[in-house]
């Protein structure tokens, strides 16, 4: 199951399940959105006023003083609360990113007491411990480095396009075929991507193994002369993971940066093509061509973000899918009565006649034998930790 990786429509799901914490705190997701919408504002109302002086002021050469330091004194005012509304717009998400892992953790913890002990005992410790901090510590990196990013991106291009037809509503619908190629690209590369990451861990997991083999059994291995047999096959194992790990290479190479890239240059092309052919009727305003020129690249910054965060959703996926079906599974639930009314408040053992003794040499060390109806209490402190754990209750 370690090796397993996650369909697209899994990874969807996982991730779902993980925004649904954000309902435990409406009121400081909902202020956290309120920033990123002022936020996105800020940073598209920066063009705007770079077209309003290029059209109104520069064309028609009308570079009066007191319009002009308005307008500059608006844009740099603008850029400075972008950018104080950024600052905290950005602490918000990782304070709300952490308060989300806060409950995620006392969450597993609570599932944790909640749990036979026949879980315990066929479950390795190392486990459940590695479930409750180092698969919670990845899940805050992919929270904050992901989810965070995706959600602030996606709400900047849709920011990007509200102002796009803001502009020019015809030349913003012709914009539009960018979507449905972004999102083609990205359901191929993460379709691709699975496959290749996946055939790479299986790889790596035979590399382990083999190698972990190799040591337990080095002696018999030297001693029937077995060295060239399994450096031949521990090889080809690796020449198998070179393989993967090359086609990982190729297909981040060609559909993470380039590709996107591909279509930015062909929405330019687009937009210019527009106003070439428009200025043969009319006159075309370069502010509005400068402008449209701006978003497009703004609008590609977020998309490129996105693409170069799929590998880490791929890597991080099958951990936070482990660890939320942890805290939902109910086959190791501790059987409890239903109409138990008392609680167990004060347990009392006893004991007719202990026997200790050690597995090392078989001599038994001491006898104890307790008069019925008598409490006794039977301390073994002074007992070094390594020899309690080496006595046997008889």
């Amino acid at each position: 199951m370690e090796n397993k990786s996650l369909t697209p429509k899994e990874q969807r799901q996982v991730l779902w399940r993980l925004l649904s914490y954000m309902k435990l705190y409406k009121q400081d997701t909902m202020l956290a959105f309120i920033l990123l919408v002022l936020a996105t504002a800020g940073e598209l109302i920066g063009p705007y006023l770079v077209k309003i002086f290029i059209d109104d002021y520069l064309t028609p050469q009308r570079l009066d003083f007191e319009p002009l330091f308005w307008l500059s004194a608006a844009y740099i005012g603008v850029l400075l609360l972008k950018t104080i509304i950024s600052y905290f717009q950005l602490v918000k998400f990782q304070e709300l990113a952490l308060k989300v892992i806060q409950a995620l953790r006392m969450d597993v913890f609570t599932k944790v007491h909640e749990l036979g002990m026949r879980y315990f005992d066929q479950t390795p410790g190392g486990s459940i411990v590695s479930r409750v901090t180092n698969d919670t510590e990845a899940i805050k990196d992919m929270f904050v480095s992901v989810l965070a990013a995706f959600i602030q991106n996606g709400v900047f291009v849709i920011g990007v396009f509200i102002a796009m037809f803001a502009l020019n509503v015809q030349l913003a619908v012709y914009c539009l075929f960018i979507l449905p190629v972004i999102i083609w690209i990205m359901k191929l590369y993460r379709h691709y991507s699975s496959i290749f990451y996946k055939d790479m861990r299986e790889r790596l997991s035979e590399l382990n193994a083999k190698l972990n083999e190799s040591l337990q059994g080095m002696a018999v291995i030297q001693v029937f002369r077995q060295q060239k047999r399994l450096r031949e096959e521990f090889s080809q194992i690796n020449d198998k993971h070179y393989a993967a790990g090359m086609k990982n290479i190729k297909i981040d190479g060609l559909l993470l940066r380039p590709a996107i890239d591909f279509v930015y240059i062909v929405s330019i092309m687009v937009v210019l093509s527009f106003f070439g052919i428009s200025a043969m009727e009319s006159p075309v305003e370069i502010g509005v061509l400068y402008a449209f020129v701006n978003y497009l690249e703004r609008f590609f910054e977020p998309v490129t973000q996105m693409m170069m965060r799929f590998p880490y959703i791929s890597r991080q996926s099958f951990p936070l899918h482990a660890y939320l079906h942890f805290l939902i599974m109910k086959s190791w639930r501790r059987r409890t009565r239903k109409n138990r009314k008392h609680r167990l408040q004060k347990v009392r053992l006893s004991f007719a006649m202990l026997v200790f003794r050690m597995t090392e040499n078989g001599m038994c060390s001491s006898i104890f034998r307790l008069p019925p109806n008598q409490v006794r209490p039977l301390r073994l402190l002074a007992i070094p930790a390594a020899e309690k754990a080496r006595l046997l209750i008889c």
